[in-house]
């Protein structure tokens, strides 16, 4: 399998800061069956990765709590981990919990989804995937983030009743997922806590700092 990573980055005239997502990495990635000769074939696994470059934001003087913005995924992640009020740190939080090994680097890589095709799950290949991205992403990410909600009870997912899906989410086959939610983010949550995640702050949402999931 090969991974393949790819992000847009537009060169400006305006100066860095104008929009907070100037502070935030898109990165899309999809996984690809190889052969012995490294040529690739099938797309077997897709997801994307928000990088919030905050300690950037931080050295330019842009307001973190503007980086946090940027999209309603990172806002709503940012209500959970970090701090605020004006006698806080935003990263507060997250020292208070890691308070033997606490992360200097601020900037955070957030997985806003990872799917695998029906033929390979259940092989180990998620957790595969996770941890090269942890390694590719070693010093560029001082934590990760992972939320444990099942994609199939998603609101796009029910909404569209699992019909007028593109290619890629008809063969995802969303309706072949386990239907009774409790069971499956019992499944979610237990998926990553196996890899070193923990949720102290809320259910819904795991971290980890790099070492911890290598190790």
């Amino acid at each position: 399998f090969t991974i393949k990573y790819s992000f847009n980055d537009i060169l400006r005239e305006e100066p860095l800061g104008e929009d907070p997502n100037d502070f935030v990495n898109k990165i899309e990635f999809e996984v690809y069956l190889t052969d012995i000769h490294g040529k690739l074939s099938d797309v077997i696994a897709k997801g994307q990765i928000s990088q919030i470059l905050f300690g950037l934001a931080i050295d330019h003087g842009y307001p973190i709590f503007e980086v946090m913005d940027a999209s309603e995924s990172i806002l709503d992640m940012s209500g959970v981990l970090f701090e605020f009020g004006e006698d806080k740190h935003f990263w507060d939080k997250i020292e208070d919990y890691f308070v033997d090994e606490i992360p200097t680097n601020y900037t955070i890589c957030y997985l806003e989804y990872l799917e695998i095709l029906p033929n390979y799950r259940g092989k180990g290949i998620g957790k595969k995937i996770i941890k090269s991205m942890m390694e590719r992403f070693y010093d560029s990410c001082g934590l990760w983030v992972v939320k444990g909600f099942p994609i199939q009870h998603s609101g796009v997912i029910q909404r569209t009743a699992f019909e007028n899906l593109d290619e890629w989410d008809q063969k995802m086959d969303y309706n072949s997922f386990e239907k009774d939610f409790e069971k499956s983010q019992y499944k979610l949550f237990h998926y990553f806590q196996q890899l070193g995640f923990q949720n102290p702050f809320d259910m819904n949402y795991f971290i980890a700092q790099p070492f911890q999931v290598l190790e």
